[in-house]
């Protein structure tokens, strides 16, 4: 007689979670891959308290120092006497706040675009966007080296994905005469996240009106840092994206996403972006500090802060060691290639007073270890000035 559930022979008995989980932290940790977290006391800035101690920040996206502006805080602070702070409700039952609104309308003023729409986060806003947009027979194109959210965004949006190597248009034209969908588009982060190079914005746009696809362009770390108005790479070169992607929690130091296009589309996503329709809105305080710094980036103000980091930039790219990046960029990655070298350099400029954090993969290809340094416009030339030193040494050490 048969008894189910009985152990047969070779077969494994399954792992619990608990056993599972622990044994993938075994190997992350074998791998030098394990992440662990730490905690900053205080405000963000270019000095901060991180795991109780003071240290130069180079770490943070913050590029225009505008994180811990008390401007910001007014303004949230002032809505949430009127309103409190949560949503309460998707925007399409009851969370459809004024301050979302106007928000979006100050966005679209700003970009010079038909219609915004608001997400609560960049990765909320890129899965979204390429899930509503694309679906089986469509095709995708997307640079190698774009963030993963764009590429979980792709993965699931069931369309064809074509990847392309990082930055050859040559390959893209290639790829987009060989694969036909019924809609195609192109995506791209226009200045990258760990690279801190920039896009051939002009040439995708060029391909994409040539083989009669739509262009999408991530901007979350360009805006508020390049172009006119901090409006961006795309605005530099004036061209204009069918779908820009953009965040507030980097240059603008506050919080959520957004993705500038037409009325028309920014009307569709209303209905078929499931992370915009099944999420709790932002909280309207957010859209409301948003607001406050979209108000300071686009004005005098905003020029001269992108005037004091582009400063800074040349400061440091002109005396570190090994940098690469587009010279306006405030990314200033160190690529050292090895896991173990890129953490003990960390480790190395952390101990001196100096936080850049080591990036490894999955976060950059295999091989591509790096210390990714970031400006912002609150780092004063002392600070980049110790920087350039202790990043120096602690790479001439182990490397």
């Amino acid at each position: 007689m048969r008894i189910l559930g009985a152990r047969r022979r070779g077969i494994v008995r399954p792992m619990s979670l608990e056993d599972s989980a622990r044994a993938e932290l075994d190997e992350l940790a074998e791998t030098h891959r394990l992440r662990t977290p730490r905690v900053v006391q205080g405000g963000q800035g270019p000095v901060i308290v991180l795991d109780g101690r003071e240290v130069i920040n180079l770490g943070s996206n913050d590029y225009l120092s505008l994180a811990a502006d008390p401007r910001l805080g007014r303004a949230a602070e002032r809505v949430i006497g009127e309103s409190g702070v949560g949503a309460g409700a998707s925007r399409l039952i009851v969370g459809n706040h004024h301050a979302h609104t106007v928000l979006e309308s100050a966005v679209a003023d700003w970009l010079r675009c038909g219609g915004v729409r608001l997400f609560n986060a960049g990765y909320a806003a890129n899965v979204g966007v390429l899930t509503a947009l694309l679906r089986a027979g469509d095709v995708v194109f997307s640079d190698a080296l774009n963030h993963a959210s764009i590429i979980d965004g792709c993965r699931l949006s069931r369309a064809e994905v074509v990847v392309f190597p990082h930055r050859d248009l040559g390959a893209l034209e290639a790829a987009l005469g060989a694969h036909v969908g019924r809609r195609r588009i192109i995506v791209s982060e226009s200045l990258f996240s760990m690279d801190g190079d920039v896009a051939d914005v002009v040439g995708l746009a060029a391909l994409a009106k040539r083989h009669d696809a739509a262009l999408m362009l991530d901007e979350a770390h360009a805006l508020g840092v390049m172009g006119p108005e901090g409006r961006g790479v795309a605005a530099l070169a004036g061209i204009t994206p069918e779908l820009l992607i953009g965040t507030f929690g980097k240059a603008l130091g506050s919080f959520g996403a957004f993705v500038a296009t037409s009325a028309s589309i920014a009307e569709l996503l209303w209905n078929r972006a499931r992370s915009f329709v099944f999420s709790t809105a932002l909280p309207p305080m957010v859209a409301a500090a948003s607001g406050a710094a979209l108000e300071i980036v686009r004005g005098r103000e905003g020029d001269e802060r992108r005037a004091t980091l582009a400063a800074s930039e040349r400061q440091f790219r002109a005396a570190v060691a090994r940098v690469s990046g587009a010279p306006e960029s405030p990314i200033a990655p160190v690529i050292v290639g090895d896991d173990r070298v890129a953490l003990a350099v960390a480790a190395a400029t952390l101990e001196a007073g100096v936080f850049v954090p080591g990036i490894r993969p999955p976060t950059v290809p295999a091989g591509t270890a790096r210390l990714r340094a970031s400006l912002a416009a609150g780092h004063l030339p002392h600070h980049i000035d110790i920087a350039i030193k202790t990043l120096n040494d602690a790479t001439r050490r182990f490397t």
